[in-house]
């Protein structure tokens, strides 16, 4: 048993306070299926996600000009057209959506999903939503009979090849896409077993 005294107790009692604040700071995650109302929510919160994340990766005039009306008449098309095989999870607080999920059937036979889409808001990052997000993803596709998905990563995008990997992602290859008229390098990450994600 350690015994603290004099300045070394009050810094100890006032980290516990501090701790015990930040906990009651932070606001409940409710995890749902997104809805076609939700498009402008989740257009919003993936152009924030891109300016973010891709600034330096993407030209400036395509992040901050038309990016907002573009992903707004994406979503608002895709949720409206989803196959059977594709769903959208959305993130989100009392204060509204802070993260999504997207996923997409895919042609290629050798995969059995594509996880087209995973963003948080920028502010939130480092809070688990991310986690969160894949590990529902993980048991719907689960339910639905996939066990593997795999999903692209911007050249440069360090943060995301880091966290992908820790969640258990090998990488399968490379490619190039285009965004904004940018042909951009790309690595595609697998994940051969959709359990590692939920354990």
């Amino acid at each position: 048993m350690v015994v603290l005294h004099g300045e070394k107790q009050y810094l100890a009692t006032k980290t516990l306070r501090h701790i015990s604040v930040l906990l009651l700071m932070s606001p409940a995650i409710t995890l749902r299926e997104a809805t076609p109302s939700d498009f402008e929510r989740i257009a919003t919160l993936h152009t924030q996600s891109w300016r973010s994340a891709y600034k330096g990766l993407l030209s400036a005039g395509y992040l901050e000009n038309n990016l907002i009306a573009e992903r707004t008449t994406y979503w608002k098309h895709k949720l409206a057209s989803l196959s059977p095989k594709e769903f959208v999870i959305v993130a989100e607080t009392e204060t509204g959506v802070i993260g999504f999920a997207a996923v997409m059937d895919t042609p290629q036979k050798k995969y059995e999903a594509l996880l087209d889409n995973l963003h948080v808001h920028p502010d939130q990052k480092g809070q688990g939503v991310g986690g969160k997000l894949m590990k529902e993803v993980a048991l719907r596709l689960i339910d639905s009979g996939r066990t593997s998905f795999y999903l692209w990563v911007l050249k440069g995008n360090t943060p995301a090849e880091l966290f992908y990997k820790a969640k258990g992602a090998r990488v399968e290859d490379r490619g190039t896409g285009m965004f904004g008229g940018q042909e951009i390098e790309e690595t595609r990450f697998v994940w051969d077993d959709l359990r590692v994600l939920i354990n």
